[in-house]
């Protein structure tokens, strides 16, 4: 382990956060150094800390992602026009909560798509709930045409709500797009 009676410059800071944002591990820094690596978590916050004070009110922001990402996230960026990733994350930052929130009509459609599943349910459960009891007595496994009928509608049920749900995904997808692009481009997103 190193001494860690090397004193980092500015400029050592600057370098050391920059390696680390881009995947250095802290233990290599302090090698790299000639420092522990308290002293490079140190530096990390005296140049956080030294750039909050410079830019009162701001904050920065650190991530990584895949080149396939970024490469995605760049062309979505220049579709929509905008001059550089910096600004179109700062957009990013900058759509309201709200476009994060549940959307309270899809809640409400999700709601009664699940009490549809569980009438679907429950209606499954008294038909194999009769069909056990005739087994159980020594019956053969026979579906009656009323309950072949009743079989046949919660298919046709289930392939109902599965429309349904789709439907809403789309719509929900199409929507979250709209509301997202109008955000990054600074639209106010009133309502049509």
């Amino acid at each position: 382990m190193a001494s860690g009676s090397k004193k980092l410059t500015s400029a050592d800071e600057k370098k050391i956060v920059a390696s680390v944002r881009s995947g250095v591990p802290v233990t290599v820094l302090a090698k790299t150094y000639g420092v522990t690596r308290p002293t490079i978590y140190r530096a990390i916050r005296s140049f956080h800390e030294k750039a909050e004070g410079a830019n009162v009110g701001t904050a920065n922001v650190s991530f990584t992602v895949d080149w396939n990402t970024l490469r995605t996230f760049d062309a979505v960026t220049g579709r929509l026009g905008l001059k550089s990733r910096a600004d179109a994350l700062r957009r990013v930052c900058r759509v309201p909560s709200a476009f994060l929130e549940p959307d309270p009509d899809l809640a409400d459609a999700l709601r009664d798509v699940a009490r549809e599943l569980s009438a679907i349910g429950r209606n499954v459960n008294q038909l194999v709930a009769t069909k056990n009891y005739e087994v159980r007595r020594g019956d053969k496994l026979k579906l009656t045409k009323p309950q072949q009928q009743v079989l046949s509608d919660l298919l046709d049920h289930i392939d109902g709500v599965s429309t349904q749900v789709r439907e809403m995904e789309g719509k929900r997808a199409s929507e979250t797009f709209r509301r997202f692009v109008a955000g990054m481009k600074g639209v106010d997103d009133g309502t049509d």
